[in-house]
């Protein structure tokens, strides 16, 4: 099983990393690794990127599916020191 560091790290070096990406890259169940990403989330590791940030082709908005295409993704969550 991977461990939340490992997932953490391919985070931080893909930039944005969706949940499917991730459960393939991992050889995780998507659940699974929408649990472990929900957990790097609470303890303020990573945060979830909007939709608009991250859609591929740049046409959600425009989609006839209506978003459909669009999956959970993430990246490392930018700590603001004071």
């Amino acid at each position: 099983m991977a461990s939340l560091i490992a997932i953490r790290d391919a985070v931080a070096l893909l930039g944005i990393a969706e949940l499917n990406q991730l459960s393939r890259q991992f050889n995780q169940p998507p659940a699974l690794m929408q649990a472990m990403l929900k957990q790097l989330e609470s303890m303020g590791q990573i945060e979830r990127v909007e939709v608009d940030e991250h859609c591929a082709i740049g046409a959600c908005k425009n989609c006839p599916e209506g978003k459909a295409c669009v999956t959970e993704a993430y990246r490392i969550k930018k700590h603001i020191s004071a």
